[in-house]
C-alpha cells in the first residue's frame, strides 16, 4: 500500500519570545531508526532544555513532551503528522529556553507550529511499495524482452549479468504491477523468461 512521507529531510529554527525551537525531520523505516535519530540529536545538542518528539511508522506512533507540561509538545507534534497523513517520519523539536514562559497554549502553538513550518518546507512525496526481482531471459528472447521492459516507465533496472543460458537482470517494480508484469512477460517470452521475487520495499 502506498503512503505519504516527507520529500526531504531538513532542519528549521524558529525564535519565539526568546526561546529557540529547532525542528528536525527524518525519514525512518522502523522504530529503532527513529530512536537512533533522537539519540543522535540529543548527543549533538546536549545543552538543550528539551528534545520533544513524535513519530508515525505504519501502525506504530509515539510522542514525548520531554519535561514540558503534559500534552503541550509531543502530542501537538503527533497531531500535525496525523492531520497530514504522513507515515515513516520522525520529528524532533529541540528547545533552548529563553527566559520567558509561554504557557500551555503558547507551547502547543510553538511546538506544533514549528513542526508544521518544517513540514511545509520539506514537502510531501508518495511512496509506492516495490518488489525486487531477478529476471532470467534466454538469449532467443532478449530483444523482445528489452522492448517489453522499456514500455514500463516505473520499472527500475539494476545490474545485468549473463550466464550460459542468457541474461540475468535485477529489477524493481511496483507491487501492484507484479501480476500483470509477470503475465505479460510470460506471453512475450512464450513462458521461457522467469522471475524470482526477492525482498519488498
Amino acid at each position: 500500500m502506498s503512503y505519504l512521507t516527507i520529500a526531504r529531510e531538513l532542519e528549521l529554527k524558529e525564535l519565539i519570545k526568546g526561546s529557540s525551537f529547532v525542528a528536525r525531520l527524518k525519514k525512518v523505516a522502523d522504530v529503532s531508526e527513529a530512536r537512533a535519530f533522537l539519540e543522535k540529536t540529543s548527543r549533538r545538542f546536549p545543552d538543550a532544555t528539551h528534545h520533544c518528539w513524535a513519530y508515525r511508522i505504519d501502525d506504530a506512533y509515539r510522542f514525548s513532551d520531554d519535561g514540558e507540561p503534559g500534552g503541550t509538545a509531543g502530542r501537538p507534534m503527533l497531531e500535525v503528522l496525523t492531520r497530514r497523513q504522513l507515515n515513516r517520519v520522525m520529528a524532533v523539536v529541540t528547545r533552548y529556553y529563553g527566559g520567558t514562559k509561554l504557557g500551555a497554549g503558547g507551547l502547543v502553538r510553538a511546538y506544533g507550529g514549528t513542526l508544521a513550518k518544517a513540514l511545509d518546507l520539506a514537502g510531501v512525496t508518495e511512496v509506492k511499495p516495490r518488489s525486487n526481482v531477478v529476471l532470467k531471459v534466454p538469449f532467443a528472447h532478449m530483444d523482445a524482452v528489452h522492448r517489453f521492459l522499456n514500455a514500463w516507465p516505473e520499472l527500475q533496472k539494476g545490474e545485468v549479468t549473463y550466464d550460459e543460458k542468457g541474461m540475468v537482470l535485477q529489477l524493481s517494480l511496483l507491487q501492484d504491477q507484479r501480476d500483470s508484469f509477470n503475465q505479460d512477460l510470460r506471453n512475450i517470452s512464450r513462458g521461457e523468461a522467469s522471475l524470482l521475487f526477492l525482498a519488498e520495499d
